[in-house]
């Protein structure tokens, strides 16, 4: 929004002009991602009708719409005089309420629901406020309790902007500055942990694999793979019987499915489903060729 400002007025006023609260498209580019994150939410609930978690995260969203609201109009009300100073704004203190409620919210979706954290149904609790799998830095715990403090740290940057900026102790832009290159590496590191959260999911869903197990195809494996097939091939031919010809141990329903195979070239759909497999060679009784249905519901076989 600074770039759009300074291009758009004379450059020698643009810094004067562009740090004021007051321009009005600075506000607009300000509110239009949370604003299209919220609408998004509350669409996709309306398509799903599952409030959670999709309006809990509008919610969010729409807290940081009233964050950016209240610092612009408490910044608008300090440069026109209608304020003494921010401290004795009431809109100033709005802010500040709304900013604190903003980034507890934003941090627990962070460590809950983007990152997985906190998982109070995990199995064996090996990673107590943590989730079962953990897949960077070897699986060390302290490592993510680390990140999720940084992130909370990185969450609290907007109050470097209060302390000094506001009252002048720091240059604004220096401060900006500062503070977008801490945003940046903390939705860098929100992005890695996001990314291992999403791909337990995809795996715990089996809509992907963790692992790819990888084989070196070498001679002596085509060799065995060959002589897999042959074994294959051997154990077909073993069970192949003449059409007609019942096998040993089959019993007289199994001859006759085998019977109208021969008769007919094509087994029927009722004696493909009645048809039974003895994998140790044990009579096999077919209920439906020999079985004649009375009135009630039990079914008499031969």
């Amino acid at each position: 929004s600074f770039v759009c400002c300074y291009y758009s007025t004379w450059w020698g006023q643009g810094e004067g002009e562009c740090t004021k609260k007051s321009v009005w498209y600075r506000v607009l580019i300000a509110l239009m991602p949370p604003w299209f994150r919220f609408i998004q939410s509350v669409r996709r609930y309306f398509n799903t009708g599952d409030w959670f978690p999709h309006l809990v995260n509008a919610g969010k969203y729409f807290s940081s719409i009233l964050v950016v609201t209240l610092a612009t109009v408490a910044g608008i009300m300090t440069e026109k005089g209608d304020c003494s100073s921010l401290l004795g704004c009431d809109a100033f203190t709005a802010y500040i309420f709304f900013a604190c409620v903003a980034t507890l919210y934003a941090y627990w979706w962070d460590i809950k629901m983007d990152w997985g954290f906190l998982d109070h149904t995990s199995t064996d609790h090996k990673n107590k406020y943590l989730r079962d799998e953990l897949l960077y830095a070897g699986g060390k715990k302290f490592v993510y309790f680390l990140i999720m403090g940084l992130d909370l740290v990185l969450r609290c940057v907007w109050t470097i902007n209060i302390s000094l900026a506001d009252w002048n102790f720091v240059h604004k832009q220096i401060i900006v500055t500062i503070t977008a290159v801490l945003e940046a590496l903390r939705r860098a590191v929100w992005n890695f942990i996001r990314l291992e959260n999403e791909h337990l999911n995809n795996c715990g869903q089996f809509r992907a694999v963790r692992d790819i197990n990888v084989r070196v195809i070498t001679e002596e494996s085509k060799e065995d793979e060959k002589q897999d097939e042959e074994s294959d091939e051997e154990d077909i031919k073993k069970h192949k019987t003449p059409m007609g010809t019942p096998r040993k141990g089959l019993s007289r329903a199994s001859s006759v499915v085998s019977l109208e195979r021969g008769k007919h070239g094509v087994e029927s759909s009722s004696s493909r489903l009645s048809r039974r497999i003895s994998v140790e060679g044990e009579p096999i009784i077919n209920r439906n060729i020999y079985s004649t249905r009375t009135d009630g519901d039990e079914d008499t076989s031969v």
